[in-house]
């Protein structure tokens, strides 16, 4: 049986693979829109996996590094999520994580969405110290719109199992203003760190997202701006993995994507400097 095969969930679509067993950093795929209004992130891994294949691995600001040429790159696809419900999914995605693990336990996780939500069962399983989140949106609620499971919600739950630190949040509820004050005070060992990518985080002259905020320009982020604090997280802590949600769109090249992907580049870029795995 093939390592693929063992895997009940996913299907495969990348161009350049290497075995799972081998690989340093893993890509996964979660389709998952069913509780946003951003549907159309279902298309984040395709819209990916596509600005991957035009994008320029090397880069003159990491002393020359080539990330497909210094690390071993696997695909696994995507999951099969169950549109329209999260228990499921996340139950696909949970074990799937799991099987990863079992084979190379190692490997640094890049995950693709989806809506947010999708990073919530991610975070359940790896059980970071820390959740690092990009984003414009607290998503602090209890429940939304009825719902307790939503992509308003997944930091509210998150938090519960690791303390949030926060970058480029400038829409929030009162609620969930005091909420991110009582988890701001908590005190956690901070070692193990997992980031979690919004693309609203930025100022929406750069991505296009299905719900842009305008409120508090000047806490929105430039790519330099966060390609900086990047680097300074890498070196600070032990990353564990990270995802990049909410691509918003159905052009197969986009400049969501392609920040996207610059994202990723400089992710991988900072593990060869900064991780002590690498």
């Amino acid at each position: 049986m093939s390592v693929l095969e063992r895997f009940l969930y996913i299907s495969n679509s990348f161009t350049f693979n290497y075995p799972l067993k081998e690989a340093d950093i893993v890509f996964l795929g979660i389709p998952f829109s069913s509780t946003s209004i951003s549907e159309k992130s279902m298309f984040g891994p395709t819209i990916v996996r596509e600005c991957m294949k035009l994008i320029e691995g090397f880069s003159d600001d990491k002393n020359g590094i080539d990330i497909f040429s210094n690390f071993k790159f696997c695909d696994l696809g995507n999951i099969e999520v169950v549109p329209g419900n999260y228990f499921l999914t996340r139950k696909r995605i949970k074990e799937t994580l799991k099987e990863i693990k079992s084979i190379n336990k190692e490997a640094f996780l890049i995950i693709i969405g989806g809506e947010h939500l999708i990073s919530l069962p991610v975070i359940e399983f790896l059980k970071p110290d820390i959740v690092i989140q990009f984003d414009a949106h607290a998503d602090m609620r209890k429940d939304y719109l009825g719902e307790k499971y939503s992509h308003a919600t997944w930091a509210y739950h998150a938090s519960k199992i690791s303390k949030i630190i926060r970058y480029g949040v400038r829409s929030y509820s009162k609620e969930e203003k005091i909420l991110m004050e009582k988890n701001k005070k908590e005190k956690k060992v901070e070692k193990t760190a997992y980031i979690t990518i919004d693309m609203d985080v930025f100022s929406p002259e750069y991505v296009d997202v299905a719900l842009p905020v305008f409120d508090k320009p000047e806490k929105a982020l430039s790519p330099n701006t966060f390609f900086d604090l990047i680097e300074d997280i890498f070196k600070k802590y032990k990353i564990v993995g990270m995802d990049i949600t909410e691509i918003n769109g159905d052009k197969i090249l986009s400049k969501t994507g392609f920040l996207a992907c610059e994202i990723i580049k400089k992710a991988v870029a900072s593990l060869n400097f900064f991780s002590p795995s690498f």
